[in-house]
């Protein structure tokens, strides 16, 4: 099963894009996306946003709301994988074999003014952050960037210095592990009295992420 990606050339960098969300690739089945858009098959990064966002992102969402809420916000939205075969056809990161990967994405954040990006996948083999900063930049993750779940670049990359974030993870699945990061247990007391905290967490961290 090859995967082409749907959405890259349609919804290239903006020059004007201040922060830029980076992921893998689409799942196989575009055609069946509620937005057809990245994410648009199961909508919960939007979803999230939306909520921390009301205000902007309203709902229902459609893709002229997204596409609204990126511009106003100057947000770009990109991946690292151009084409992939699957190993199993499924949407995770660890059943992709990356094929091609999006190499043009260093040129386009080089003419933007870009100064944040932020992976929804971090550092295991095929996941965004892993993808980008190893196998496009050729860098080495250190065991302090995995602690931080950052990194400052220099001028070298970009011409100017850049943010590398990884987000926790906006997917359902991903609430398990998240419940027991440090972060949420910090806060945790803050939740107590609601009846989803670990997702109520990620709406307050998303806010923080792209305020």
């Amino acid at each position: 099963m090859i995967t082409t990606h749907q959405y890259l050339d349609l919804y290239p960098i903006s020059p004007d894009s201040k922060k830029l969300i980076v992921g893998t690739i689409h799942p196989h089945d575009h055609e069946n996306f509620e937005i057809p858009f990245f994410y648009g098959n199961r909508s919960s990064l939007w979803k999230i946003l939306s909520e921390a966002f009301p205000k902007e992102l309203h709902s229902p969402i459609t893709l002229n709301g997204i596409l609204d809420f990126l511009n106003s916000r100057k947000i770009a939205i990109s991946d690292t994988i151009r084409e992939c075969k699957r190993i199993n056809p499924t949407a995770l990161d660890k059943d992709l074999g990356p094929l091609l990967l999006n190499k043009q994405i260093v040129e386009q954040i080089k003419v933007s003014n870009i100064n944040e990006i932020l992976f929804t996948s971090g550092f295991q083999k095929n996941n965004a952050f892993k993808l980008f900063y190893v196998d496009i930049l050729g860098h080495r993750i250190t065991e302090e960037i995995r602690k931080n779940r950052k990194v400052i670049m220099n001028n070298d990359d970009f011409g100017r210095p850049v943010t590398l974030r990884v987000l926790y993870s906006p997917s359902g699945s991903s609430n398990v592990g998240l419940s027991k990061s440090r972060l949420y247990l910090e806060t945790k007391s803050k939740y107590m009295d609601s009846h989803r905290p670990v997702y109520d967490f990620k709406i307050d961290y998303y806010k923080q992420m792209f305020r």
